[in-house]
């Protein structure tokens, strides 16, 4: 079984990443290519840069395939399958999706509908509407398939979105005609975060998969999602993920990084002397909803340095988590093992820190988790492994540990956030 070799796709934010695992699920190579999934991306961009990643690895014995792939996303063909528009996710749509009175539809369905509906008004027909993933699925197997996570109708009637599937089922074999051999099973995929978290080992009840990217993410997997918190998405049979989200908060980090070039976080102390930063820098979607809400550093003195604003950004995203997961456990789920995915997930910087604030261990998976998530959804869709067997595969862990004498000081600096939060709002009232 170690020998069998499964290949998993993961279009992000910002590249393209492939990887390579064996039977066993252990990584065995991976690639990147820098490749933008936000503003207005061509549909063929996506594929080309899946291509060029695939062309780094060894490929010649992969049993099967995976791919998994960020919302957000909407790819719009014609009658003969053909792209009508690039993808884009600017606000045109929004009214549109925000009007359907479609109950059944999950929120990125909702989206993907929208912006059918929008460019028929404008352009002409729509035949198929799904995301970046399902497209890459499309050129690798010629079959129009998608997953309820990622934007599918929940059956006929919802056209033009495609009927939702299984993420695990079988969406067809390579055709031959790229670098992939022919007749190799591809799977139907799954949204990024839906994959990351299989692919790191934490879909069980009780676990927190958390997420570090260009949006900052604090999930968990339970049984049933008590009223009023949110749905994500089912994760398997029997088990489901609620959570929330702190928008940009990646894209905070990478600005406040470019201001502060040198910039040293562990130079400033535990509370960053003081000095308390906001990411809501795109507003406020958890754990209550302010979409007027904007991003600042408070308490500054002129003994504040970079160092100081530095840590207190990667204070204040972890500040925010801390917020939705205490919000989640007013409401019932607690997590009882904490692990973190995507990029800032790689910085131990952040890691310790968010450790320290949230007083919990947090595993990291020493692997690209949502290449592994998609790459173990190949080995089922192909019938090599079952649900059950890929779902608990665990992949190597590094573990973040918190330092316990911290934990008064990052109490008082809770305070003095949750404090500038609430007087910040006086003045950007919510819309």
């Amino acid at each position: 079984m170690r020998s069998a070799r499964f290949l998993g796709i993961d279009i992000g934010s910002s590249a393209v990443k492939a990887a390579l695992f064996d039977g066993l699920g252990e990584q065995q190579a991976a690639s990147r290519v820098a490749c933008l999934s936000s503003g207005e991306i061509a549909p063929e961009t996506w594929f080309e840069a899946v291509l060029e990643a695939i062309a780094m690895l060894d490929v010649d014995d992969v049993r099967a395939v995976g791919v998994c792939g960020r919302g957000g996303t909407a790819v719009l063909l014609d009658e003969r399958g053909t792209p009508l528009a690039p993808s884009w996710d600017d606000g045109r749509a929004n009214e549109l999706a925000r009007a359907l009175d479609e109950p059944k539809l999950s929120r990125q369905a909702r989206a993907v509908l929208g912006k059918a509906r929008w460019w028929e008004a404008q352009h002409g027909p729509v035949t198929t509407a799904f995301s970046a993933k399902d497209y890459v699925v499309y050129r690798l197997t010629g079959a129009l398939v998608t997953d309820a996570a990622s934007g599918g109708g929940p059956g006929p009637g919802h056209a033009p979105l495609v009927e939702v599937s299984p993420p695990w089922g079988l969406a067809g074999g390579t055709q031959g005609d790229g670098l992939l051999p022919p007749r190799i099973p591809v799977a139907v995929g799954w949204h990024d975060g839906a994959a990351a978290t299989f692919g790191a080992g934490a879909s069980a009840k009780g676990l927190a998969p958390m997420t570090l990217g260009t949006n900052a993410v604090y999930r968990i997997v339970t049984e049933a999602i008590p009223p009023p918190l949110p749905k994500y998405w089912d994760l398997t049979p029997g088990l489901t993920v609620t959570g929330g989200d702190i928008l940009a908060a990646g894209r905070a980090y990478a600005w406040a990084e470019a201001l502060f070039p040198g910039a040293v976080p562990l130079r400033s102390a535990p509370g960053a002397n003081g000095s308390v930063f906001l990411p809501q820098v795109l507003g406020r979607i958890a754990p209550d909803h302010n979409r007027n809400a904007r991003g600042a550093w408070a308490g500054l003195t002129p003994d504040h340095t970079a160092d100081d604003l530095m840590r207190a950004v990667i204070e204040g995203v972890a500040f925010s988590l801390r917020q939705v997961r205490d919000w989640l456990g007013e409401h019932g789920p607690h997590a009882e093992r904490h692990a973190a995915t995507g990029g800032g997930a790689r910085n131990p910087v952040q890691m310790q820190i968010l450790a320290d604030i949230l007083g919990v261990p947090i595993d990291v998976a020493a692997c690209e988790e949502g290449c592994r998530g998609a790459a173990l959804l190949g080995a089922v869709a192909a019938g090599t492994m079952t649900l059950e067997d890929a779902r608990m595969l665990s992949p190597r862990y590094t573990t973040f540990t918190p330092d316990p004498t911290l934990g008064a000081a990052y109490d008082e600096a809770y305070s003095l956030f949750l404090a500038v939060q609430s007087a910040t709002d006086r003045i950007a009232p919510r819309a």
